[in-house]
């Protein structure tokens, strides 16, 4: 049987030996281990979906937090930004097409004028108008973190989180494994060894 359900009843058949008399004890131990790697999977699911949880209102917080002590302002341009050098016909130095560091002014609370260097799309020009967040104390920082990031951080956490013990549970299964097949190899080669003296003695 072929397709998904082939895979499912094969699956099934690894996991559920019963009361077949061929299935050695390492079989049956490999059935259960592998059956504790499915439930392990299972279990692993809401786990991921409460680190993700706790992820996105942590993320949630920050993001009010900065939301409260940023606010977004002007700059003007005092220069050009830099325009990226092509090195090759696939290639860039510099830059590349990111945002440059160009020098800018701006005015803080209480009319007092700023300069600085901050981040321009390249070839800008001069005396552009940029916006810019920046802190109370009038000092350039990134945009705060808004929903829509915090709750993209949450699910590749909680994605993450099932990653991780995924790859644990199949380490620890496949290192079994490894444990097992050893142990069925040694004993393989005892029963042929028994097998073959029997055989020599009966020629004799």
């Amino acid at each position: 049987m072929n397709g998904p359900f082939g895979r499912v009843a094969r699956f099934w058949r690894r996991i559920h030996l019963g009361r077949n008399p061929l299935a050695r004890r390492s079989d049956r131990v490999e059935a259960a281990m592998l059956l504790v790697v499915v439930l392990g999977l299972l279990i692993a699911l809401p786990l991921a979906g409460i680190v993700g949880a706790h992820t996105y209102s942590g993320q949630l917080a920050v993001s009010a937090e900065q939301r409260g002590s940023r606010h977004l302002s002007t700059a003007t341009l005092l220069q050009d930004a830099p325009t990226p050098v092509p090195a090759s016909d696939s290639a860039y130095l510099g830059n590349g097409t990111g945002s440059a560091g160009t020098a800018a002014h701006w005015t803080v609370a209480g009319g007092a004028e700023r300069f600085g260097t901050i981040a321009a799309d390249p070839g800008t020009p001069a005396g552009t108008k940029v916006p810019i967040w920046l802190t109370d104390s009038g000092d350039p920082v990134p945009a705060p973190l808004t929903p829509s990031d915090a709750a993209t951080t949450s699910v590749l956490a909680g994605i993450f989180s099932w990653l991780v013990a995924a790859l644990a549970l199949a380490a620890v299964y496949w290192m079994a494994r490894f444990v097992l097949d050893r142990r069925r190899a040694v004993r393989w080669d005892r029963e042929w060894a028994h097998v073959g003296d029997r055989w020599a003695r009966g020629r004799n």
